[in-house]
């Protein structure tokens, strides 16, 4: 198993890898971690043991970034179901929350669906998302 890099955090919150003696970013360690690389982030301060908090803080970083908002219907699912915590949604039964929020996203993409084909029957637009459909558009 490969030695972790060790990422230590300083009071001024920068980071600096000990390794390659420099400090780094966020995004650089997200990059690291993508490369597959074993990184540990510990308050210098302390000697704590800080890699879950601070990799939460990227994938908080990286979300805000995201022209792709996470559904609100999840984000109340994690509030409801883990205390407000990521984690404790996790550790309480990630399956079972994980089957609701699909059973959730089924209906909503069924609900999106039955609109599409209300909308397409209205303007007598046709998408082409199967065979009948594609015959359609042959036609027009």
């Amino acid at each position: 198993m490969e030695k972790a890099k060790i990422i230590k955090r300083y009071q001024n919150r920068k980071l600096y890898d000990t390794d390659a003696s420099c400090y780094v970013t966020l995004d650089e360690i997200a990059e690291m971690i993508q490369q597959g690389e074993e990184v540990a982030v510990v308050d210098n301060r302390n000697q704590k043991d800080i890699t879950a908090m601070t990799l939460t803080q990227i994938i908080f970083e990286k979300q805000k970034k995201s022209e792709t908002p996470v559904p609100i219907t999840t984000l109340r699912h994690i509030i409801q179901h883990g205390d407000g915590s990521f984690s404790s949604f996790l550790a309480k039964g990630a399956e079972t929350a994980q089957g609701e929020i699909i059973r959730t996203l089924e209906t909503q993409v069924k609900d999106l669906g039955s609109k599409l084909s209300e909308l397409e029957a209205k303007y007598g637009v046709v998408t082409g998302r199967d065979g009948a459909t594609a015959a359609k558009n042959a036609e027009v």
